[in-house]
């Protein structure tokens, strides 16, 4: 009598709410290959029998795509899975879903504007690389690839140790510890062509000192603008007493410098070209130049 009062409340359930949760059991077997009644329950709110329903509706669609292990008591992607909704099977939907925890979960707006976005040309992320490097960091692998240095004319193959995958503001990379330098470094995804094997690794991702260790970047007005151009250059950037403190894992300082066009090293450009100065230069650099050298 249960079982038919629940499907009568899935009846009703919007079309829209059901072609949701079987996205995200899609997606969930297709990028980290298991599933739990738990996580619809979860993510949804929704009550364990109506996952359940889910679940056997998922199953009914795509019987090649997911078992139930027992043992384990969770239900795994399949050998034979291939994606049946076409929604989880890109890179880019698992990336903008990374990017997205960094902002509003809903959008709440009714009238817009017209409005536009500055569109930089998308950089290349072979979605079997992003899983194979994933599926790494969560089992904590090792991986044989095949990587185009910018540094040498042709590729070579490089043994690294992922623990974490970054964005700059226009590519992905994959922290990464490099057994053949012996050094936790930056690898860019579009750049690695093949991933040839894995295995387990001793690598332990808590001594990549550069990537927990917090950077603080002191910025504030070119000092040769004129005092009304510094009032705005402060109101543009949120400064307080024409100070904006910055804070940014210290291996990611590097392309944080970048984008603002500033210089850890250098000489501040000019007032007209660059708005913004490091304050606290002399100290960013001999961080990041100590951390280069390493």
């Amino acid at each position: 009598m249960d079982r038919k009062r629940d499907m009568v409340v899935s009846d009703r359930t919007s079309n829209w709410g059901l072609q949701q949760r079987l996205e995200f059991i899609e997606f969930r077997l297709f990028w980290e290959g298991r599933l739990n009644r738990s996580d619809l329950i979860e993510f949804f709110g929704i009550s364990r029998p109506q996952a359940s329903i889910d679940l056997a509706r998922y199953i009914e669609m795509a019987p090649g795509n997911i078992i139930y292990d027992r043992k384990q008591k969770t239900y795994l992607a399949a050998r034979t899975f291939r994606p049946a909704l076409g929604h989880a099977e890109t890179s880019d939907a698992y990336l903008e879903l990374l990017l997205a925890r960094e902002r509003p979960k809903a959008n709440f707006l009714g009238w817009a504007p017209t409005a536009e976005v500055v569109k930089y040309p998308r950089r290349r992320v072979e979605t079997e690389v992003l899983r194979q490097v994933l599926s790494a960091i969560r089992k904590h692998l090792m991986l044989q690839v095949e990587y185009q240095s910018m540094n040498r004319p042709n590729p070579t193959s490089r043994a690294i140790s992922p623990h974490a995958i970054a964005f700059d503001g226009f590519r992905w990379h994959t922290r990464a510890y490099c057994h053949d330098n012996k050094a936790f470094r930056d690898f860019v995804f579009a750049r690695i062509l093949k991933v040839h094997k894995s295995s387990a690794t001793s690598i332990d991702p808590r001594k990549d000192d550069a990537w927990h260790h917090v950077l603080k970047l002191v910025l504030a007005p070119h000092p040769k603008l004129t005092t009304a151009q510094k009032r705005a250059v402060a109101l543009d950037y949120g400064m307080n007493k024409e100070r904006k403190v910055v804070h940014t894992r210290q291996a990611l300082a590097f392309y944080l410098l970048r984008q603002l066009g500033l210089d850890h090293n250098g000489h501040a450009a000019e007032a007209k070209a660059q708005h913004v100065v490091l304050v606290n230069r002399d100290e960013v650099a001999r961080v990041i130049n100590a951390q280069d050298q390493s």
